[in-house]
């Protein structure tokens, strides 16, 4: 069996309601955009891959560029062998591609060269993963900046779905961010889990003093509070970071001895040695790992690793994934032990719509793996004319 045809797709989904984080974050956004790899071998099997949630100021390269790019590097390769496949094209990839799309291209092959290996196996992608640890993933819940007003009726019709872990993107207006943590904590009872996403917005001192006033008003854990960390850092100058990965981290372990909630980190994003320090130097209580940020799913189970030798639990991250990009995420998480904190594999319920069957729904606040071989989730060609390809 060998690839012999490799086809992008480039697809728009609107949100169901425009998102907005921190300015340190990000952009505000109605819709994502997203290619979709597809791999065909001489024997017919389809393997699917996502580049997710792309940012135009990232300048990528057309879907017929980059296909041209991949077309030889993977044509011919056998998928049964997918580190030599992935490895060839990881070191390949230009440089001069942004440094998020890169991981992400990087991701999106590694994980239609699982889908076609566990097709070819009759093997759902959590067996070739370690097997399977968990019957489901517990997800938090990801809301965006907006009214008050607002929030609590998504936070009321998520706790009547079932959901009992939750994220409030914070860091923009902080009197808003505590109006709105006291309506979420008023809504979702004493008992649930809630964390608060900074997306880097403050310094060192304001980020201690903000998190003290959020944990009195009921936040259990606060997410990437301090601006050399911050979110637009790691995706376009993440090499900020590796330069001095301690000096990060050692910011960082300041700031959590000093408070008393929690503190989680991005370490996908970042080399391994930035995940190091994070653990030489105690300076977190939880790794969010995002697959496709990692650039592999082998990665991703690499820094699960390096912080389960630590005992410090793991959550799953996400650029806001469609049902391919989901898909993945949910197999490695119900086959990862480490993955123990609620992950924010928030995409089959913000995004309007997919591209796949079957669609992937939340089950009293969890996400099950799809079941059949590789994925579980096939593309449906209706649809995705629908969303407009090419």
């Amino acid at each position: 069996m060998h690839i012999c045809h490799i086809r992008i797709y480039s697809v728009a989904v609107p949100r169901v309601y425009h998102t907005r984080v921190a300015p340190t974050g990000g952009h505000s956004k109605n819709a994502s955009r997203y290619y979709i790899l597809e791999l065909e071998t001489n024997t017919g099997l389809r393997g699917l891959g996502e580049i997710s949630d792309l940012e135009d100021a990232w300048q990528a390269p057309s879907p017929e560029t980059l296909c041209d790019t991949l077309t030889p590097l993977l044509a011919g390769a056998d998928p049964c062998k997918r580190l030599v496949a992935w490895e060839r094209v990881a070191e390949a990839l230009p440089t001069s591609y942004h440094p998020e799309f890169r991981r992400l291209v990087s991701a999106a092959v590694e994980m239609a060269l699982i889908d076609l290996a566990g097709k070819y196996y009759n093997a759902p992608a959590h067996a070739l993963l370690g097997g399977q640890y968990r019957d489901a993933l517990p997800i938090s819940w990801v809301a965006y900046i907006r009214s008050a007003e607002e929030l609590a009726e998504e936070i009321q019709a998520k706790v009547a779905e079932g959901f009992t872990a939750f994220k409030l993107k914070v860091g923009a207006d902080f009197d808003l961010d505590c109006e709105r943590v006291r309506v979420c904590r008023r809504i979702v009872g004493p008992d649930a889990y809630l964390k608060a996403d900074a997306s880097g917005a403050w310094e060192e001192e304001e980020a201690i003093e903000r998190i003290r006033e959020l944990a009195a008003l009921g936040v259990d854990a606060v997410e990437t509070p301090i601006q050399c960390v911050a979110r637009k850092v790691a995706k376009d100058h993440p090499e900020q970071v590796n330069a001095d990965p301690d000096a990060a981290a050692l910011a960082l372990a300041r700031v959590r001895a000093a408070v008393p909630a929690a503190l989680i980190e991005h370490v996908a994003d970042f080399d391994d040695s930035f995940a190091l320090a994070l653990l030489h130097h105690r300076a977190v209580d939880a790794f969010n790992v995002a697959p496709v940020q990692a650039g592999s799913l082998h990665r991703a189970q690499r820094l699960s690793q390096l912080a389960a030798a630590a005992g410090v639990p793991v959550l799953l991250g996400s650029t806001v994934e469609l049902g391919i990009g989901t898909a993945a995420a949910v197999h490695f998480g119900v086959a990862t032990k480490a993955v123990c904190a609620p992950s924010d594999l928030v995409g089959p319920g913000l995004l309007a719509s997919d591209v796949v069957a079957p669609r992937l729904t939340y089950q009293q606040g969890c996400l099950h793996a799809p079941s059949g071989p590789g994925l579980g989730v096939e593309l449906i060609p209706d649809l995705m004319e629908q969303k407009g390809t090419s």
